[in-house]
C-alpha cells in the first residue's frame, strides 16, 4: 500500500513546501521509493526541482498524480488558502503533516486549517509540524498545543540554511528527522 503524507496549512508562507522536500530527502535517505506530488497550482515543489536540476527522488505535477501513486511513499505539497484542495489532499493521504510557522499570530491561523482537515472526514495520523521558531517560543507553542490536546510532531527552528535551501538538495536532515520520527515511523 502506498503511504500518502499530505502536508497542509491554509497559511502560506510557513515551510510546506520546504517541510515536503525535507520529508521527501529524509525517506529518499531511508531507502524509501519515495516522490512528491505537486498539487500547488505555484508549483512550488516543481520550481524546486527544476533550481536543483537532480532530486533523488521525481517531483511530479498534479495532472500526473496517477503516476506518483506507484511510488511507496507519496509527500503531497498544497496549496494555501484553498480549504476544498486542502480536504482533497487530506481525503488522499494516509497521514497529514499539518505546518505551522511558530509565533503567536500563527497560532490563530493554525485553526480554519484544523477546520478544514476535521471537515475533511481524515481519520489517519496526523501532527502539526512547528516551523521557523525561534528561541523558546518553539518549545512553549508546542506545550501549549499539547495542553489543548493536539498532537505536535516537533519543532523546526528558523535556521539559514532553510531559507537559502530552495534549489539545493537537503543535506543536513537532523531536524527534521528528529521532529518527524513519529509522523514516519
Amino acid at each position: 500500500m502506498t503511504e500518502r503524507i499530505s502536508v497542509l496549512s491554509r497559511k502560506g508562507g510557513v515551510g510546506k513546501t520546504v517541510s515536503a522536500i525535507y520529508t521527501a530527502a529524509l525517506l529518499g535517505a531511508q531507502g524509501k521509493n519515495v516522490c512528491i506530488l505537486d498539487k500547488d497550482p505555484e508549483g512550488s515543489a516543481g520550481a524546486w526541482a527544476r533550481a536543483a536540476g537532480d532530486l533523488p527522488f521525481p517531483v511530479y505535477p498534479e495532472g500526473k498524480q496517477a503516476q506518483a501513486l506507484k511510488h511507496d511513499w507519496v509527500v503531497i505539497d498544497t496549496p494555501p488558502n484553498d480549504p476544498r484542495a486542502l480536504g482533497d489532499a487530506a481525503r488522499l493521504a494516509t497521514r497529514v503533516l499539518v505546518v505551522a510557522k511558530c509565533n503567536a499570530l500563527e497560532a490563530d491561523r493554525l485553526v480554519p486549517t484544523l477546520d478544514a482537515l476535521l471537515a475533511s472526514g481524515f481519520s489517519g495520523p496526523w501532527g502539526i509540524l512547528l516551523t521557523q521558531a525561534r528561541g523558546s517560543l518553539g518549545r512553549e507553542m508546542k506545550m501549549a498545543l499539547e495542553e489543548e490536546d493536539l498532537p505536535v510532531y516537533g519543532v523546526i527552528p528558523h535556521l539559514i540554511k532553510y531559507e537559502r535551501a530552495f534549489g539545493t538538495l537537503p543535506d543536513d536532515l537532523s531536524e527534521y528527522r528528529e521532529a518527524l520520527a513519529e509522523a514516519l515511523a
